[in-house]
């Protein structure tokens, strides 16, 4: 059901345009990430989650198949774009999509063999051999009136993806409310969540993670939205916000750059030196981390690019950055081969969006199928699970709720062995 252009309009112009972006090159329209100077991939948004029986086919990779979550650029101080793809703000009709659950559950971890969940390998495999399922805007509820095809879908509440769609990434949008730190995607047109804000959202995750403490870590992305709804967001309430999360998770649930760096000069010279911790030590465990990279968010909380020392939440890092003493976690598009090529080489993990509400099944499967391929660690998606109308959602026939990493994972590496749900 879609709002007329009138009511569009003003209220397009009452939030300055933060909900209606200008269609970008290819008919993306985009919603501004952040980054650094040229830009490289493409841009990709979410879309919905729903499950049920669906037949899932792996599509085999093709070269130049798929396209990035964003646009990502490599030189320092400019912004990149993290837009809906192949979608466009346009008034379109079309038809909507909600959720619905599966029944599978997961269980704890059990020792055992060799390809056992918390077996032998638990050891030898680390976070970075990895491939899992996200979710993008992992909160969002479709709105009565969606003003964009991109509004157009809707995802279970969080327990329901880690329990019953095999989802270990999430993002949440956060707004400064009067009291809160708030959850939803853009004020007015596009509020509706499963979860209202932080404490909420988060005690969701925690609760389901110490009900099943054999699960791989969860990683949740926080993107700071002051620019879609609520008061302005400045150093000192990501400060609060730190507080705010440590409030929800403990300490042995929280994992941070401090637990990463351990005795090493820094995060990075940790990473050169050890690498990930292994799975052993990092089941059950919640990894936190800042999606922004424009806005002065990300260089307030990294005290100008230099340290997160004492923070809660690791901090994206841009293809410029990746040598940087804080730099371990990075988000990228799917096209973007050598930036992904040098995250793996410097193990950093990476994130990327792939399919969005709007966007033809075929070009969902093909930028999967792509994503998987080049060995990118959280593939984040509105379609986790079947939906009504849709051929196409992220499935992972080969795992449940991960896969072995194509590119990084040892041969040894089984499924079963990291989370079987």
């Amino acid at each position: 059901m879609r709002a007329n252009g009138l009511i569009r309009g003003v209220l397009c112009g009452a939030l300055a345009g933060a909900a209606c972006g200008e269609p970008a090159p290819g008919g993306a329209a985009s919603e501004t990430d952040g980054s650094s100077g040229t830009s490289s991939g493409s841009s990709t948004t979410g879309s919905t989650s729903t499950t049920g029986e669906a037949p899932t086919t792996e599509v085999v990779p093709t070269s130049g198949s798929g396209s990035g979550g964003e646009t990502t650029s490599t030189s320092s101080g400019t912004s990149t774009s993290e837009g809906s793809s192949s979608t466009t703000e346009a008034l379109t009709s079309s038809t909507t999509t909600t959720s619905t659950s599966s029944t599978s559950t997961t269980g704890d971890t059990t020792d055992g063999e060799t390809g056992t969940t918390g077996g032998s390998l638990d050891e030898v495999l680390t976070l970075q051999h990895v491939q899992v399922k996200g979710t993008h805007n992992s909160y969002h509820v479709e709105p009565l009136l969606p003003f964009d095809a991109s509004h157009e879908y809707s995802h279970a509440p969080l327990d329901v993806q880690l329990g019953e769609q095999g989802v270990r990434a999430f993002e949440l949008d956060v707004h400064k409310g009067i009291s809160e730190f708030e959850v939803y995607h853009i004020t007015v047109i596009d509020s509706s969540a499963t979860c209202t804000d932080v404490p909420e959202c988060l005690g969701l995750i925690r609760d389901w993670s110490l009900a099943h403490p054999g699960h791989l870590p969860i990683v949740v992305w926080i993107e700071i939205k002051d620019s879609t709804g609520g008061l302005p967001i400045g150093a000192s309430d990501l400060d609060a916000l730190d507080d705010t999360i440590r409030e929800v998770l403990p300490p042995e649930q929280l994992f941070t750059p401090d637990d990463l760096q351990a005795g090493h000069p820094s995060v990075r010279a940790a990473l050169e030196a050890d690498g990930w911790p292994t799975l052993a030590q990092l089941r059950g465990q919640i990894v936190m981390v800042l999606l922004n990279v424009e806005d002065g968010h990300a260089d307030n909380y990294t005290a100008g690019y230099t340290s997160l020392a004492g923070r809660a939440m690791f901090a994206r890092a841009t293809p410029d950055q990746f040598s940087a003493d804080w730099a371990a976690i990075a988000k990228l598009g799917i096209d973007d081969s050598e930036a992904i090529a040098d995250a793996h080489a410097g193990a950093l993990l990476i994130a990327t969006n792939v399919c969005g509400a709007g966007e033809e099944d075929a070009d969902c499967e093909a930028k999967a199928a792509a994503a998987k391929a080049a060995g990118i660690h959280m593939l984040k998606d509105d379609f986790p699970a079947p939906v009504d109308g849709m051929t196409y959602f992220l499935d992972f026939p080969d795992g449940n709720p991960a896969r072995c990493n194509p590119v990084t994972a040892p041969p040894e590496c089984t499924s079963v062995a990291l989370e079987d749900l």
